[in-house]
C-alpha cells in the first residue's frame, strides 16, 4: 500500500487562517484537504491584537467593535487578550481567532516573540496600557504605557476618554454612548460599530429551550437580573423593590425568571420563599456564559441594572429595561430595544462611588410600578417562545 508524501515546507502554506502547527487543520481532518492543492486556503492578511481586561460586561460591550475591526483590517486574525474570567464570552465568536488569559506564562511568550500589525487598546487602564506597550505592534492605537508608569493617549480620540474617565462633571454631562467614544479612541469609523457578539452553542440553545419549555406556565417570560456584581453595591435594585415588581409581573399573567450569578444564590432563595405558588423561577446562580445567553433569549424582556445582563440582552437581541444610578446612562447602547430609567431627584447621578450615604440611595428611589410599567410596551407581540 503505497504511502502518503508527507508535507514539505514548500508545500506548507503558512499564511493560512487554518494551520494548526502541531496538528493537521481542520480541512484535512475533515475532508482530506491537502495543504499544496487546498481550495479552503484563508490568508491572514493583518494581525490585530486587541487587549481589553475589565470587567466582564465591559469585555462583551467591546465585541461590538469586531466587525468595524475587519472592515478596517480585511482578512484579519484577530487575537483578543484578556483576564481568564472573561475567556469563556468568546467561545463561538467567529470574529475573533484566538483567546490569551493574562495569567498565562505562554501569554507573555507570546506578547514577547510575536509581531502584530495592529495594537488595539481602548481602555486607560494601567494595567492593559502596560500589556499593550509591550506587545510587538507596527502601530498601536488606544493607550500604551511609558517608562515611567504614566498611561499614554496615542490620539484625539483618546485623550478625550482619558480625560473623561478623569473627571466626574465630565462624565455627567457625556451624553455619547460607549460605541461612539470607544470608536474614536481606536480611530474607527463609528458607523461600523455593530452590536455586541456572544454565541450560544448548541446545546446551551436546547437546554435553555427545554428548561423554559419545562417551565409550565402560559404568560410571557420576564427575566430579572437580580445582581449587578461586587464593585458598585448600589447598582443592585432593593430586595423590596424587587419582589414589589415580581408581584406586579405575576399579577398581570406574566412568568419571572430570576437570572444572576453566584453571588445572587441567597436573594434568589428569599425571593423564590416569598412567591411560593406563582410562576416564579430560579435561572441558576452557576451558568455558563453562553448559557446564561440562552436563558436570557427565551425572554420577552429583562429587567436588570447597568450589568453583564445588558450586553447579553443586546447580543441576543432582547430587549432590556435597565436600571441606572452610579454609573452612565448615556454611555449604554440598547440598539433600540428597551428604556433606561433614571431615578428622579438626584443631582449626584453617575458619581461611579462604590458605596454613599444618601438614603434612599438612587437605585432604591426606582419604583417598581415605573419598571412594570417600562416592561409592559415590549411584552406584546414577542415570539410565542418567550
Amino acid at each position: 500500500m503505497p504511502i502518503a508524501a508527507a508535507v514539505t515546507e514548500s508545500d506548507l502554506k503558512t499564511d493560512c487562517r487554518h494551520v494548526r502547527w502541531d496538528r493537521p487543520c481542520t480541512p484535512h481532518k475533515r475532508r482530506g484537504k491537502v495543504c499544496a492543492t487546498c481550495d479552503e486556503h484563508d490568508p491572514i492578511v493583518h494581525r490585530v491584537l486587541m487587549v481589553k481586561l475589565a470587567a466582564t460586561g465591559d469585555v462583551l460591550r467591546t465585541t461590538a467593535f469586531l466587525p468595524a475591526i475587519h472592515r478596517t483590517w480585511p482578512r484579519a486574525k484577530v487575537t483578543w487578550l484578556t483576564r481568564r474570567s472573561a475567556v469563556g464570552l468568546f467561545d463561538g465568536n467567529p470574529l475573533v481567532d484566538e483567546v490569551l488569559a493574562t495569567d498565562d506564562a505562554v501569554t507573555a511568550a507570546r506578547l514577547a516573540t510575536e509581531t502584530f500589525d495592529v495594537v488595539l487598546c481602548p481602555d486607560a487602564d494601567p494595567d492593559a496600557a502596560a500589556l499593550a506597550a509591550m506587545a510587538h505592534g507596527r502601530q498601536r492605537r488606544g493607550y500604551v504605557r511609558d517608562a515611567a508608569g504614566r498611561v499614554v493617549a496615542l490620539g484625539e480620540g483618546a485623550a478625550r476618554w482619558l480625560a473623561m474617565g478623569l473627571s466626574d462633571a465630565a462624565k455627567r454631562q457625556n451624553r455619547e454612548t460607549y460605541q461612539h467614544l470607544v470608536a474614536d479612541v481606536l480611530g474607527l469609523d463609528r458607523a461600523l460599530v455593530a452590536e455586541p457578539i456572544l454565541e450560544p452553542s448548541a446545546a446551551d440553545a436546547a437546554f435553555a429551550r427545554a428548561f423554559v419549555d419545562g417551565l409550565g406556565g402560559q404568560g410571557p417570560l420576564v427575566g430579572l437580573n437580580t445582581g449587578a456584581g461586587g464593585r458598585w453595591a448600589y447598582k443592585v435594585w432593593t430586595p423590596e423593590h424587587q419582589q414589589a415588581f415580581v408581584r406586579l409581573c405575576t399579577g398581570a399573567g406574566a412568568r419571572v425568571l430570576l437570572l444572576g450569578g453566584p453571588e445572587e444564590v441567597q436573594r434568589h432563595r428569599e425571593l423564590l420563599a416569598a412567591n411560593v405558588g406563582l410562576p416564579v423561577f430560579d435561572g441558576g446562580n452557576h451558568n455558563p456564559y453562553g448559557r446564561f445567553a440562552a436563558l436570557v433569549e427565551r425572554c420577552r424582556v429583562v429587567v436588570t441594572s447597568d450589568s453583564l445582563c445588558v450586553h447579553v440582552a443586546a447580543a441576543r437581541k432582547v430587549p432590556a429595561v435597565v436600571l441606572f444610578g452610579p454609573t452612565s446612562a448615556a454611555e449604554i447602547e440598547l440598539y433600540g430595544r428597551g428604556a433606561k430609567l433614571v431615578p428622579p431627584g438626584f443631582d449626584c447621578l453617575c458619581c461611579y462611588l462604590p458605596r454613599c450615604d444618601k438614603v434612599p440611595h438612587c437605585q432604591a428611589a426606582i419604583e417598581p410600578a415605573a419598571v412594570w410599567a417600562a416592561v409592559q410596551p415590549w411584552l406584546a407581540g414577542a415570539p410565542a417562545n418567550r
